[in-house]
């Protein structure tokens, strides 16, 4: 989101009882915060005269739980729920066993702890497994999490483009490993909502700025991840075509451009969602959905090779362009719904 400037806020002083004042604080300030009735709020008087208030800090508090792996049964049972442990927000994840080695357990678990940030071994013995999520919640406010996946994508983008040009397939193992990243991140975003919506107090961490604002962020982080999943899916594809894509230079060139494009048309639209950009936002939304794959399906009428695999990621092309626009557009429509809620020329607020 675009950085607000700070707004002046005008109160009136009321009395309560016979030698109290009091004055009420503004929602947003409040709600970005973290703060609930009943929170501790530090006031301390500046030398202008000028009256300080501040969340007092608190340490968020501490969650965790128990596995009995001897009741999973599968390795693949215990591993989702130590993800599912992950995700709800526990600190502490304790693996209990008695017929297994720890040696074993972890085995099984070595490949999801590298998809779960933050989540280290602490402490192994011969009946307890403990894994402790370490990250500091304050480097990751929710839109600094939304920009790291949004360069994510843009990257994989920007070398599914190259490997058209270069024809370099070592590309594509590199843009596999932007997915697991990507993965990675979502999971950590899920883990923090959660978290927030259990422990109010991170809120200053994460620094939500309102019901609108979460469930955007949520929905968002949701469309990049299927946009990776499917452009991958595309990329996936390319080196079995071998030359097939570049034989036909008009082929070739309409589906380099329309990546461009589309790499392009996702910057904007994130920009838009980060700057509040009210035009850029309905200038997408009036966007058809077939704006993109229409190009191609009319290169693509001109000469089409029998060939199965070509045409098959022809057609697979043409959908990813048109679930493309489809979710640019329904970004623009998240944007929409945050700057509605703000003070502007074009919608006022009523209270």
């Amino acid at each position: 989101m675009a950085e607000e400037k700070a707004a002046k806020v005008f109160r009136r002083l009321q009395r309560v009882g016979k030698a109290t004042y009091s004055v009420s604080l503004p929602k947003k300030w409040v709600v970005s915060r973290g703060l609930r009735p009943g929170d501790l709020l530090e006031l301390g008087e500046e030398l202008d005269g000028s009256l300080r208030v501040a969340p007092v800090e608190i340490r968020p508090r501490f969650a965790s739980c128990t596995i009995n792996a001897e009741l999973c049964r599968d390795p693949r049972r215990l591993a989702g729920l130590v993800r599912s442990s992950y995700r709800a927000g526990y600190d502490s994840i304790r693996i209990t066993f008695s017929r297994r080695t720890a040696l074993e357990i972890l085995k099984d678990l070595e490949g999801l702890l590298r998809e779960l940030p933050g989540l280290e071994v602490t402490r192994e013995t011969d009946a307890e497994i403990e894994l402790r999520h370490i990250l500091d919640y304050g480097r990751y406010p929710i839109d600094d999490l939304i920009r790291r996946s949004q360069m994510l994508l843009s990257a994989i983008f920007n070398n599914l483009i190259d490997f058209l040009e270069t024809r370099r397939y070592e590309l594509i193992p590199y843009v596999r490993s932007l997915r697991n990243r990507l993965r990675e991140l979502h999971q950590l975003f899920t883990r923090l909502i959660i978290t927030y919506l259990k422990r109010r107090e991170i809120g200053r961490f994460l620094r939500p700025r309102s019901a609108t604002h979460i469930h955007s962020s949520i929905v968002l982080m949701n469309i990049i991840e299927y946009l990776a999943e499917d452009l991958i899916a595309l990329g996936e594809m390319l080196p079995k075509l071998k030359k097939k894509i570049w034989a036909n230079p008009r082929v070739y060139h309409a589906l380099r451009s329309l990546l461009e494009y589309a790499s392009q048309l996702f910057d904007e639209t994130l920009n838009a969602y980060f700057s509040l950009d009210f035009d850029r936002a309905s200038r997408v939304l009036e966007l058809s959905e077939d704006e993109l794959s229409s190009a191609l399906d009319e290169v693509l009428k001109e000469k089409t090779p029998r060939d199965y695999e070509f045409n098959l990621f022809a057609a697979q092309a043409s959908t990813f362009l048109r679930n493309f626009v489809r979710r640019c557009r329904e970004i623009s429509q998240l944007i929409l719904d945050v700057f509605i809620e703000l003070e502007n020329l074009i919608c006022k607020i009523e209270r």
